[in-house]
């Protein structure tokens, strides 16, 4: 199993927003990260690669808007969301969407985009780790993805920091 351990988001999600910022940048957009004071159980450096692929399809794919990364409480842990106001993705296309080398093939997606690899890389660390995820998406107004994720059995509570680049975002419930 992997490194598990207990550990405060605010510091993961800065780096992910420190890290993406640019990219979000340079197509103007606004990467808005809520502020969270939850610690979680999980392996930091696996969820970081996970968030950061995550983040990096919500921004490759949304032409104008945002992207938002929060979390909400929930009774079994902490649920961890990026949204995105991207172009979204078809009923039809969910079911294989975390395929190696699954494209959709649309005039919206660009082959140059990436292998398909992303997210079937996403699912392999998300099932290694045992925290279960979901998607929802609607086509023309954008996509979330959700990860479960335990709450931490022993690290003090961390605020985040405020003014750390990103601009702070609201998600309802969100703590």
């Amino acid at each position: 199993r992997p490194g598990l351990g207990d550990h405060a988001l605010a510091q993961l999600l800065h780096r992910v927003a420190a890290n993406h910022g640019p990219q979000a940048e340079r197509k103007h957009l606004r990467l808005a990260v809520a502020p969270t004071h939850c610690a979680v159980r999980t392996d930091a450096v696996l969820l970081e690669r996970v968030l950061g692929n995550l983040v990096s399809n919500a921004i490759r794919y949304t032409e104008r808007g945002k992207v938002l990364v929060g979390c909400r409480r929930r009774p079994h842990g902490v649920e961890l969301q990026v949204w995105d106001t991207g172009i979204g993705i078809s009923p039809a296309h969910l079911p294989q969407l975390f395929d190696e080398f699954f494209q959709i093939d649309s005039p919206e997606r660009d082959r140059g985009k990436g292998l398909g690899l992303g997210l079937s890389i996403v699912k392999r660390t998300l099932d290694l780790l045992g925290h279960p995820y979901t998607l929802r998406s609607t086509p023309g107004r954008g996509t979330c993805f959700s990860i479960l994720l335990p709450l931490a059995e022993a690290l003090p509570v961390v605020a985040a920091r405020p003014g750390t680049g990103a601009s702070a975002g609201r998600i309802a419930g969100a703590f």
